[in-house]
């Protein structure tokens, strides 16, 4: 009897090892994937601040990055890039990938732009960039999204960026 309990409890207490290890494993693999998604993030912000928001001299930069306009209206634009598991950049065999970041961009009026920027009674002319970057768990899915979808259970970052690219030459 004595030896049936300390099976049942070595028994028990293994399977709360195997849940502790599997807990870690799964945790460790969204910790990695969210540590490449924040760095692709600040990537592409840096990129986007130098080149004031101009997608073609972004996707210059980057080989394997797909360029669309926005299926809503033709003053938005997309940025694409697309990753297979290891966050490796894909050009080819699409069938592989398992994140997309999504840098969607469009040109505003500064004073639109910055109009929570009051508190210095400064009016802002001309124009300025803001964008939106997401990434998406694309794993399983069936298709490459051109847009920030609206659904946000597919994103599991994202972040906003803006900046000033100033007065329109006359």
């Amino acid at each position: 009897m004595e030896l049936i309990v300390a099976i049942m409890f070595f028994s028990l207490s293994a399977a709360v090892c195997v849940r502790l290890f599997a807990s870690a494993h799964i945790l460790a693999e969204k910790t990695g994937n969210l540590e490449s998604a924040i760095m692709w993030t600040q990537n592409l912000s840096e990129v986007y601040v130098s080149k004031n928001g101009d997608l073609e001299q972004i996707a210059s930069l980057y080989t394997d990055a797909y360029l669309s306009k926005s299926s809503e209206d033709d003053t938005t634009s997309s940025l694409i890039l697309i990753f297979d598991k290891d966050w490796e950049p894909m050009e080819k065999g699409l069938s592989d990938a398992a994140y997309e970041v999504i840098l969607s961009s469009s040109v505003k009026d500064a004073k639109d732009v910055y109009a929570d920027v009051n508190t210095y009674g400064v009016e802002l002319v001309g124009k300025a960039a803001s964008g939106t970057i997401a990434v998406l768990d694309i794993r399983g899915g069936s298709e490459i999204l051109s847009d920030i979808p609206k659904d946000s259970s597919l994103i599991f970052y994202q972040s906003s960026i803006d900046t000033y690219i100033g007065k329109e030459e006359e």
